[in-house]
C-alpha cells in the first residue's frame, strides 16, 4: 500500500440524534463508525480516530477492527479543529503521506471514489482535495489532507481564534476543489456522500439497506 492513512473524526455531539455520540449508533449489523472504518481499511493500513475529551474509548475498541489508533482532543471548545489537528498530528508522526479525513457517520462510503480522490491528491500534489457541490458547497470530512501542511493549517487557524475546517483549508497553498459529478461514474447516486444528522437520516439509512439501494 502506498502511504496513505485515514482520519475518522468521533468528537462531535450528537443533538439532534438524541444520543451522546451518533458513531456508535447501528447500521446493517455494524456501528456507523464501524462502516466507515472498514471501508477505509480497504485502501489505508494506517487508520487513526479522534475522540472527544471524555469519550469512552473502550466503546469504540470494542466496535473498532484491531489496530486502529486513537487520539484525543487536548482542548474543548474548539469544535472539529482539535479533533482534525490531534489527528494530523498522529498521521504525520507515523509518515502519512496522504489522509483520507472522514466523519464517523458517512454510512454508504464508495471505496473506488475515495481511491480516485487518493490517487487525484497525489497526482496533482495538492495539499488538499475536497469535493465541491454546483451550488459551491463543500464536504472537507470526505476529503484527502496532507497532514503536515493541514497541521499548520490547523494551529494557525486555531490560534486565531478561526472554529471552522473551511477557514483553515484556506491557508493552505495547494487546493483542488473536485466537483462532485466526477464521483459519479463511481457512485452513479453519491450516495458516498450520504451522513446521518437526524433519526429520519438514520431511518432512511436502514430502509435503503432492506430495499437493496445501498451496499450493506
Amino acid at each position: 500500500m502506498r502511504a496513505w492513512g485515514a482520519l475518522i473524526l468521533a468528537g462531535g455531539e450528537s443533538r439532534r440524534l438524541g444520543t451522546p455520540n451518533k458513531a456508535l449508533l447501528s447500521l446493517g449489523g455494524q456501528t456507523l463508525i464501524g462502516r466507515v472504518a472498514s471501508q477505509a481499511l480497504k485502501l489505508c493500513k494506517t487508520i487513526v480516530v479522534s475522540l472527544a475529551l471524555d469519550a469512552d474509548e473502550e466503546a469504540f475498541r470494542k466496535t473498532l477492527p484491531a489496530g486502529v489508533q486513537f487520539v484525543r482532543d487536548e482542548v474543548k471548545g474548539l469544535g472539529p479543529l482539535e479533533g482534525l489537528r490531534q489527528g494530523m498530528r498522529k498521521l504525520e508522526r507515523l509518515g502519512v503521506e496522504y489522509a483520507l479525513t472522514l466523519a464517523c457517520d458517512l454510512p454508504f462510503l464508495n471505496v473506488e471514489a475515495l481511491r480516485f480522490m487518493l490517487e487525484e491528491a497525489e497526482r496533482l500534489r495538492v495539499e488538499a482535495l475536497i469535493p465541491r457541490w454546483p451550488n459551491g458547497f463543500t464536504e472537507p470530512l470526505h476529503s484527502v489532507y496532507q497532514p503536515k501542511p493541514m497541521l499548520q493549517a490547523l494551529e494557525e487557524a486555531i490560534t486565531a481564534g478561526e472554529s471552522l475546517i473551511m477557514e483553515a483549508v484556506g491557508r493552505l497553498s495547494r487546493i483542488s476543489y473536485l466537483s462532485v459529478e466526477e464521483l459519479r461514474r463511481f457512485d452513479p447516486q453519491l450516495l458516498t456522500l450520504t451522513n446521518i444528522n437526524t433519526r429520519e437520516d438514520l431511518e432512511r439509512a436502514k430502509r435503503m439497506l432492506r430495499l437493496g439501494l445501498a451496499g450493506g
